[in-house]
């Protein structure tokens, strides 16, 4: 990584470190190296740092500059060489625990997972041993409180090596390409539409070529230029990029940028000079004068700082949003809006969150509008679980304006290394990112990404569940929760079929004369490759419905009244068309008499409900009778006003009762034959146990 976050946005920004007290001690080779990494000079500073270690032997000393060389390598991008000099800092127990977890997010970015968690936890364990706290202690201090800033982002670290081998092992069905035509050995990255079509593509880059030959001292590379190509409809292809002129393109860094949805304005993250004096960065516009540029005006954004940039912005240019280290932020770089008012002026930005925004860095903001004007955000960060160095996530404004959880776009989108500033075609799943992946051309390259289309089908034979007999000319619906509905008829086989959407739930449903109406519910949700539903459907006959009763009775009686031969009648019918249920009868009482006379008097109740059933027609193989007496007493399913839902009508709950009328009425719920169907097959094991 070269150090976008802090040359891309902030490159008057520091790198500061609490350098240690044996600073006098230091040589003067050592000193100048200090300076030279201060400034961002990092080629310069590890130059300077390796004559001064061959000087040098403090061994505390000596491990501190290792250790400086370790965080020049990786603030340039030189992950390998970083993780080789963290490795040797570790090794020569360099005092601060930072160069633990350094190490263990190169490891990261290298792809190297197992080995990164093992140095998280190491770090972790570092960290609660130097603070002398426990973890639960370290939780509970302040969100903002260092310890636990530290102890969250170790934890973080961890947690981001277990997603990341899970999704290096289920990639989305997202698929990524390098662009040769379009890449170099140097750094291009950010590129951005130019035209409503999409056959115009700006982007940013530091290779030859450039207007001025300076040199970048903390990159190594020319300073980063804006350069173009356009697409070649005929041929296929995007042709050979041209450099952007002047005014346009400066002698300071360029880029990223963005364009309106005609082509028309230029929306540029630069960083100007002034008597050779870099002023900071800021969010500049331009306009087209026929095939030129004019040149740029700083953008009156309310913004005190010189670290602002990455500017994207919705469809009509009436919302802005951009990468900015700003006060009352949430860590590093943080995304903020701002909306036009009258006048071409904008409101004072809004920070997009801590739902988006993190301790880390969030970069590199891309605005793509639905038809509705709700907005989805795409964007780069480095402090949400990710697979290695910044990663691509997105946001969906909602139905009330606010944005949901980002989600991570996974592998391939993201990879161990830095993937970022991702644009996306509307009403399409394409466009390009910018990665320093393994397999480029050398830093950062620009990759095409296109979410490959799911061939998804349902089909299935229908048959009756009874004869197992297929079913030909049934009609099959499919009603799909995008609010779409399909029908077929099966074919002289039975089968029938339908093509299915991606991420969408369904049901199957088949309602024919004669037959119970079947709905079968399936989802594509989760699904990642191409595939065929089975769903085979076997209808039953219609049946007449087992209703079971409650028969009541009245007090030292077991006779039938009106109202329970009804409820019976209903059951017999049931029985008798569904002769697979077998159903328990048991007989209650009160709890008023002994416990003899009570068990006696229930199983005359059942027996009643037995006997009449039997002489309606019902198979008396079909009934199980048992006399409960006053045990299991009866449990209120509906709130009458004097019980609730729940209570159980027992002997000393009855007791504790106050009006004599509801005690008599909970005697009387407790006066009953209850109806269970306990198996649809008939099992002499049942009646003995």
């Amino acid at each position: 990584m070269k150090n976008k976050i802090n040359l891309l946005i902030a490159s008057l920004v520091l790198v500061v470190f609490s350098f240690s007290d044996v600073n006098a001690q230091k040589s003067r080779k050592m000193k100048k190296a200090d300076q030279a990494f201060e400034l961002e000079l990092y080629s310069e500073a590890i130059k300077q740092y390796k004559k001064a270690y061959k000087k040098t032997k403090d061994k505390s000393l000596k491990a501190e500059n290792i250790f400086r060389q370790a965080e020049c390598y990786r603030l340039s991008g030189k992950i390998l060489q970083a993780s080789i000099y963290y490795e040797r800092a570790v090794f020569m127990n360099y005092h601060d625990a930072i160069a633990i977890f350094n190490y263990a997010e190169v490891l990261r970015m290298l792809g190297k997972y197992d080995e990164a968690r093992d140095q998280y936890i190491n770090y972790i364990q570092k960290t609660l041993a130097e603070e002398k706290m426990s973890k639960e202690e370290i939780l509970k201090l302040a969100s903002d409180d260092a310890r636990h800033v530290n102890y969250i982002k170790g934890e973080l670290g961890l947690r981001s090596c277990d997603f990341a081998l899970k999704w290096k092992d289920l990639p989305t069905r997202y698929r990524v390409k390098s662009m040769p035509l379009l890449n170099s050995r140097f750094n291009d990255f950010s590129p951005t539409y130019g035209d409503a079509d999409y056959s115009k593509l700006y982007f940013v880059s530091s290779r030859e070529g450039e207007l001025t030959s300076k040199i970048d001292g903390r990159t190594g590379e020319y300073f980063s230029d804006i350069w173009f190509t356009t697409y070649n409809k005929e041929r296929e292809m995007w042709l050979k990029p041209s450099l952007a002129q002047p005014p346009i393109n400066t002698e300071g860094n360029e880029g990223p940028i963005h364009l309106n949805s005609r082509g028309t304005v230029m929306y540029i993250t630069q960083c100007k000079f002034e008597k050779k004096k870099i002023l900071g960065c800021g969010i500049y516009v331009s306009e087209r004068s026929g095939r030129d540029w004019k040149e740029s005006q700083l953008l009156q954004l309310k913004v005190d700082s010189n670290t602002v940039g990455h500017p994207t912005l919705n469809k009509d240019e009436s919302i802005i949003i951009f990468s900015a280290d700003l006060p009352n932020g949430y860590g590093g770089k943080d995304l903020w809006i701002s909306r036009k008012g009258k006048r071409n002026t904008w409101s004072d930005p809004q920070n997009l969150g801590d739902l988006i925004n993190t301790k880390g860095d969030e970069l590199f903001p891309f605005i793509l509008e639905d038809n509705d004007g709700k907005m989805t955000i795409y964007f780069a960060s480095n402090g949400h679980i990710g697979m290695g160095g910044l990663d691509i996530f997105k946001t969906t404004e909602n139905e009330i304006g606010a944005f949901t959880s980002p989600v991570n776009l996974k592998s391939p989108i993201n990879s161990p290394g830095d993937d970022f500033a991702m644009i996306v075609e509307s009403d399409q799943e394409r466009g390009y990112l910018t990665s320093n992946r393994d397999g480029g051309f050398g830093g950062d390259d620009i990759y095409q990404f296109e979410l490959v289309a799911l061939n998804l089908s349902l089909q299935g034979i229908v048959t009756d569940a009874k004869t197992g007999s297929i079913m030909t000319d049934i009609p099959v619906k499919l009603v799909a929760s995008n609010g779409t509905t399909a029908s077929i008829k099966t074919d002289n086989t039975g089968k029938y079929s339908f093509p299915l959407d991606p991420l969408t739930s369904y049901e199957i449903i088949v309602n024919t004369e004669g037959y119970i109406k079947s709905t079968i519910k399936e989802t594509t949700e989760g699904i990642e490759t191409d595939k065929i539903i089975i769903v085979d459907v076997a209808i039953n006959p219609k049946k007449k419905e087992v209703v079971l009763p409650l028969v009541n009775f009245d007090f030292n009686k077991y006779d039938l009244n009106e109202e329970s031969i009804i409820a019976l009648d209903k059951l017999a019918e049931g029985l008798i068309d569904n002769t697979n249920f077998i159903v328990q009868i048991t007989g209650h009482t009160d709890d008023i008499g002994s416990q003899y006379q009570n068990k006696k008097l229930s199983q005359k109740r059942a027996d009643a409900c037995f006997n009449y059933l039997v002489s309606a027609g019902v198979d008396p193989g079909q009934l199980i009778v048992k006399a409960m007496g006053k045990k299991e007493p009866f449990v209120i399913e509906v709130d009458d006003g004097r019980f609730k839902v729940g209570d159980v009508l027992t002997e000393s709950y009855i007791r504790k009762i106050k009006f004599k009328k509801n005690k008599q009425k909970a005697n009387q719920y407790n006066r009953r034959a209850a109806f269970r169907i306990i198996s649809k097959v008939y099992n002499l094991e049942d009646e003995k146990n």
